[in-house]
């Protein structure tokens, strides 16, 4: 039968996950962890940058500082243009951007076009994430979008666990620049599979009326047995009135989430930033062995991938009830380093289960984003959560080095750690049930 009115949203949510969903998701994932590998890779030789470039400390501290500030700000202002112009330009000009900055970094011949290069790695990844996350959600269906967001993002984390291992087998080799030209040719060796593969969100082709050819195309994609004349109709269910800025994320009744996701972003990044920078520095000051302080920061990546149940949970009983256990079950944790902090096997077990609430809970807030908000505004809502959580990322293991340098001490620190993680759950819970948000106003039709 041919259908005279196409409704995608009711199409994507009548079918089970196929195929061409799972690619999407799985070609976004691999985009997550590139720039996990890029955001991450440069903790991990830091040490041989210094020697190489006569490094102090607070040199060491601008570079990494200058890659979290492009990413906020690529976050905030990079991002939100796929809501003007689509998903998969956003994505079309980033990857490529991310290996630019990986080989030139790795021929940089002084500190400046270090730091400049850096800054341009973080707009790269600040542009980018958050339109895999808004693309990833917007062709799943909604009862399983959380996990499917959840189980893209551990892309992320996968890429940062890589860039460890791969430190530890280039930089002895290639010395550090290995670890940069990994880092560059991986995303300009995938962007032709991208501009062949990925494709537009099809919402966002309907509300922007896009070709009807093309939205014809990828409704036959993701079910084969539609009937599509070239009379059909194609709506979302979805309606224009608020526009794209970040205004807009207020208005309509979105204030009080935004301003909880805001928070629960901030306190989340601020820990994970925290734990993941200072964890192996502190185990060493334990007197833990330097092979043992490396492996803690691992684990906690690991217990990350285990944390994405907390989207599967968020399906069934609610992305705030699982955000909130999320973030308890981190706060427990993260208690119990400073408890047993000499005890290495229980040290390990307490920064597993940290990952698994913190990183997993990160996971859902990101998925939480994305359902928050309709599409018009989806990769503005998802890019200022993501930048506002950025600024947390700063400010988590600079506060931390304040407190270090005023001997506070190690066991002190993560019970500091408790403090954003309780934040992050309480207002998760304040936030309420969390359902598809579509603004008020004309439905957007083609």
């Amino acid at each position: 039968m041919v259908e005279d009115v196409a409704n995608i949203t009711e199409i994507i949510e009548r079918r089970k996950l196929g195929a061409f969903q799972k690619r999407v998701a799985i070609l976004c994932a691999i985009v997550a962890a590139m720039e996990g590998f890029n955001t991450q890779s440069v903790g991990f030789i830091a040490p041989a940058l210094a020697q190489a470039f006569h490094l102090t400390p607070a040199d060491l501290g601008l570079f990494f500082s200058l890659g979290l500030f492009g990413l906020m700000l690529g976050a905030i202002f990079v991002a939100p243009l796929a809501d003007r112009f689509g998903r998969r330009p956003l994505l079309l000009a980033c990857v490529p951007l991310l290996g630019l900055c990986g080989l030139l970094t790795a021929a940089s011949p002084s500190v400046s076009m270090l730091d400049s290069l850096r800054f341009l790695t973080g707009l790269a990844i600040g542009g980018a994430l958050p339109n895999t996350i808004a693309l990833t959600s917007e062709y799943a269906p909604h009862r399983r979008r959380s996990l499917l967001v959840a189980l893209m993002f551990t892309g992320f984390i996968l890429g940062s666990i890589t860039a460890g291992l791969s430190a530890t087998r280039l930089v002895p080799v290639f010395g550090w620049q290995g670890v940069f030209i990994l880092g560059g040719v991986l995303p300009l060796a995938f962007a032709p599979v991208l501009y062949l593969l990925l494709p537009e969100s099809i919402r966002f082709l309907v509300l922007h009326r896009g070709s009807p050819e093309a939205i014809a195309t990828l409704l036959r994609r993701l079910d084969p047995a539609l009937q599509i004349s070239h009379n059909t109709r194609f709506i979302t269910g979805e309606g224009i009135s608020s526009g794209a800025s970040v205004l807009a994320l207020f208005r309509e009744g979105r204030a009080k989430r935004t301003v909880l996701l805001w928070i629960i972003s901030f306190m989340s990044l601020f820990d994970i930033y925290l734990l993941a920078n200072w964890l192996p520095t502190q185990m060493r000051a334990l007197d833990f062995p330097i092979q043992t302080a490396i492996l803690v920061g691992t684990v906690f990546q690991f217990g990350g991938l285990t944390g994405t149940i907390f989207g599967w949970l968020a399906d069934r009983i609610g992305a705030n009830v699982a955000l909130a256990m999320a973030y308890f079950v981190g706060a427990i944790s993260v208690t119990a380093i400073g408890l047993v902090g000499h005890n290495q096997a229980l040290v390990m077990l307490a920064v597993l289960g940290s990952g698994f609430g913190i990183l997993g809970g990160q996971t859902v807030a990101n998925a939480t984003a994305a359902i928050s908000y309709p599409t018009e505004m989806r990769s503005t809502g998802v890019g200022w959560a993501t930048g506002i959580g950025r600024i947390g990322s700063i400010v988590g293991p600079g506060l931390a080095g304040i407190l270090l340098q005023l001997d506070i001490s190690a066991e002190n620190i993560f019970f500091l750690a408790v403090i954003p993680a309780l934040i992050a759950s309480a207002a998760a819970l304040g936030m309420g049930r969390v359902q598809t948000s579509f603004a008020v106003g004309k439905e957007a039709t083609i």
